[in-house]
């Protein structure tokens, strides 16, 4: 048989039918994919690791993507993400977070709080020589240095008393303690420092630390001068959590 008689001959239906079953069985596939109906695919239809990085959009999953508690430790980079906090410093603050979440905790100083005076004429009876205010929540140790100059007649006996005093919800915690002196005859005026202490107790309210100076004296005349300037610092002695 020649390829002329070949070319003349038409095809068979049944060589037509074959085609066509061909081709249908070749692009059923692509056609049907393009047919999917939605929602179609679920969990149960993926494999495990199917859809992978290079198969997402970018920013294609988000918050509202993910059930909650799927994403935990075993599934993130602690290189790249800070893990939770495992707990805070009983004593002290924190110095660093280990990207595990454990904490490195480091002592610190305490709180301090502090003023002082300048120096001023007594007035007759008590005078309120310096104040400070006390935050609430702790313990204190206050220190007090009221320095006193002291100038009159020669032989005068003057004493000079300072009291730092704290008044809490009931009573009144304070300490007094006195500077005495007794004039020469050179015109100089005599000075002294006056070291006042006091443990204050913590309270729910802030408090006011004061010193207050008083003088008294023999008689002569003219009746002696005395001037007092004062520090006052309050050291936090309760732990700081």
């Amino acid at each position: 048989m020649t390829l002329r008689s070949l070319a003349r001959r038409r095809p068979s239906a049944a060589l037509v039918v074959s085609f066509l079953a061909l081709f249908v069985s070749l692009g059923g596939a692509g056609w049907a994919a393009l047919r999917i109906p939605p929602h179609s695919v679920g969990t149960a239809q993926l494999q495990n690791f199917s859809v992978s990085n290079a198969k997402l959009r970018p920013n294609s999953v988000g918050a509202a993507k993910i059930s909650g508690g799927a994403v935990g430790a075993r599934q993130v980079d602690s290189s790249q993400v800070q893990l939770r906090v495992s707990g805070p410093c009983t004593s002290g603050a924190i110095q660093s977070i280990a990207v595990s979440g454990n904490v490195t905790c480091t002592q610190v100083l305490a709180n301090e709080y502090g003023t002082s005076s300048p120096s001023a004429p007594l007035s007759p009876g008590s005078s309120r020589v310096a104040t400070e205010s006390l935050p609430a929540g702790s313990a204190y140790v206050l220190l007090a240095y009221p320095h006193a100059v002291i100038s009159g007649a020669t032989g005068q006996q003057v004493e000079v008393d300072c009291t730092l005093s704290v008044p809490p919800a009931s009573g009144t915690s304070s300490t007094t303690k006195s500077l005495a002196v007794v004039l020469g005859s050179s015109a100089n005026p005599q000075a002294g420092t006056i070291p006042l202490v006091l443990p204050v107790a913590s309270s729910t309210n802030a408090q006011t630390a004061t010193v207050s100076c008083t003088d008294s004296s023999s008689p002569g005349t003219p009746a002696p001068s005395v001037a007092v300037d004062s520090t006052l610092n309050a050291i936090q002695t309760a732990s700081n959590n």
